[in-house]
């Protein structure tokens, strides 16, 4: 059988494994990691067809049809582990006992990961998803301390649930704590892709009436919808339209500048994914070696005394955070053209948007905020924090170069927002002349990447490579069975909102329509 491994578990990206099972309790698993996305797909595609167990009863009966199996996992915290026996858990996930993921270790008794797990091709043979609770031991021996059995069957299908659940020691001994875990599994039939034809048709028209009715009611969904969605309309090569018309819309909603943007929203989960898809040369370009001049320095950047290390010298620790600052704004000043034109010609309507929407001069900085809230907040402020997610480094940074990417980080967030910091952290203080400094080529930086004002090249020149690969049909049918499950699951508020809102009733119409088509083939395989 071929399986998913999540990156995390060798802190390696485009990691899968092959697990050749001779009878129940005995498996030989094979790790393998491809060199990059295409040939991770190659290699997943030509193993398929040799995974006959894979097969699903469905595919048996009618190759066309095939079963979505989704599993999203966030391991969110642990509560009064025992500390004497296991003093720096960290969590390994496993699916039928194969090991496909782990988090990072933290210090009981109550660590907090919150780390996601997304599994995207759950084989069909899988029943139970176990988290095991391990304690880091000195020298690698790590031991089991606990764990806890979730069956995939006994979860609600495709609908999120978040709760405690009691672990169960290794040893029989009294209390063990417990485990917060979000989990959604979604088990789905998808149909041949011409069976969503009329989604699909209905989803990309230009007006984007169900797109955005769907963003309006879809806030537990936000994060799966906003997936699927940005695949099906990069698959018509219309995702800039899609962007900017949810973050025009979502401007026009806005009645304050203080509040634009920095709630989680359709507009905002879809452009979180595309710049994160989209602008791997930009933060190389803005902030790689800034990462890794962290990573190598013995330095440490931080300013919070309650944070610092015994052997610290804040005025050293100042003078190292200060030099990294100005070598990364000048990094970051000086790559507007490494990041993507369609994600600059976005910022420009945006900028277009707030301006017309607040033309007083007293909000004239808005302009500038709101790319900054994308730019900075929502990409390099974050691949900063999460260098290895980004892909910047192959490994999660040490404690000290994690602390001093909190402090750049922190310190480039309040440039981005052109403040200094205020009285509550005076320690922070010292950074205040960086910010006053810099505030003007702040300001000239986010319009020089917001210049952009037609997503296409110019004539002559090279179009843009984009890392995204054209949907097969088979791909771009398991997208729009996500989007049909969605719409089945709010199907009670669309039908509530179609009756003011005629270009609903189609959407109300095809929902139910592919629900019985799906109907019909269950009973074709039952």
């Amino acid at each position: 059988k071929k399986k998913q491994c999540h990156e995390s578990f060798w802190e390696r990206q485009h990691c899968f494994q092959i697990v050749e099972r001779a009878l129940p309790c005995l498996a030989t698993i094979t790790y393998l990691c491809a060199n990059n996305q295409e040939c991770y797909v190659e290699w997943i595609s030509a193993l398929k067809s040799h995974c006959v167990s894979q097969l699903s009863k469905a595919q048996s009966k009618v190759p066309r049809l095939r079963e979505l199996r989704c599993l999203n996992l966030q391991i969110l915290e642990a509560h009064r582990l025992p500390f004497k026996l296991v003093p720096h858990p960290y969590c390994v996930v496993s699916l039928n006992q194969v090991k496909v993921g782990k988090t990072r270790v933290k210090t009981a008794p109550d660590p907090v990961w919150e780390e996601e797990f997304v599994l995207d091709d759950v084989p069909p043979d899988v029943v139970t998803v176990t988290i095991t609770v391990l304690s880091r031991g000195k020298r690698g021996k790590d031991s089991e301390v606990a764990e806890l059995t979730v069956d995939l069957c006994s979860l609600k299908n495709g609908q999120e649930t978040e709760e405690w659940f009691p672990l169960n020691g290794m040893t029989p001994m009294g209390e063990w704590g417990s485990i917060r875990l979000r989990i959604r599994y979604l088990d789905d039939l998808v149909m041949p892709c011409e069976e969503y034809s009329p989604l699909q048709q209905l989803l990309v028209e230009s007006e984007l009436n169900a797109v955005r009715a769907l963003s309006e009611i879809c806030h537990n969904d936000r994060i799966p919808l906003a997936t699927s969605l940005l695949k099906v309309f990069r698959h018509e090569k219309r995702e800039t339209e899609l962007l900017r018309i949810l973050c025009q819309a979502e401007v026009a909603r806005e009645n304050e500048t203080s509040t634009l943007f920095r709630g989680a929203s359709l507009a905002t989960t879809l452009m979180d994914l595309y710049m994160r898809a989209e602008c791997t040369l930009f933060l190389q370009s803005a902030v790689s070696d800034t990462v890794q001049r962290i990573l190598d320095s013995k330095q440490s950047a931080e300013l919070n005394p309650t944070k610092m290390d015994v052997n610290d010298d804040a005025c050293s620790n100042a003078e190292f955070l200060l030099m990294i600052l100005d070598q990364v704004t000048q990094s970051i000043f000086t790559s507007p053209d490494a990041c993507p034109r369609t994600v600059r010609y976005i910022c420009n309507c945006l900028q277009k948007a707030v301006v017309a929407k607040w033309p007083s001069p007293s909000e004239r900085l808005v302009r500038t905020r709101v790319v900054s809230g994308f730019i900075f907040l929502r990409l390099l402020c974050p691949a900063l924090l999460n260098p290895r997610q980004f892909g910047l480094v192959n490994e999660t940074p040490h404690q000290m170069a994690t602390r001093s990417l909190i402090m750049v980080a922190k310190c480039l967030q309040n440039l981005a927002n052109l403040v200094e910091f205020g009285g509550k952290e005076p320690y922070m203080e010292v950074v205040n002349p960086f910010i006053l400094k810099n505030k003007e080529r702040m300001i000239v930086f986010l319009d020089q990447l917001s210049s952009v004002t037609d997503p296409n090249p110019p004539p002559g020149c090279m179009q843009e490579q984009s890392s995204s690969s054209t949907l097969s049909s088979s791909d771009a049918g398991r997208e729009l069975a996500t989007l049909h499950h969605i719409c089945v699951s709010y199907l009670p508020e669309l039908q509530a909102m179609s009756k003011t809102n005629n270009a609903l009733k189609k959407l109300v119409t095809v929902t139910e329509m592919l629900s019985k088509h799906k109907l019909k083939y269950r009973e074709m395989i039952s």
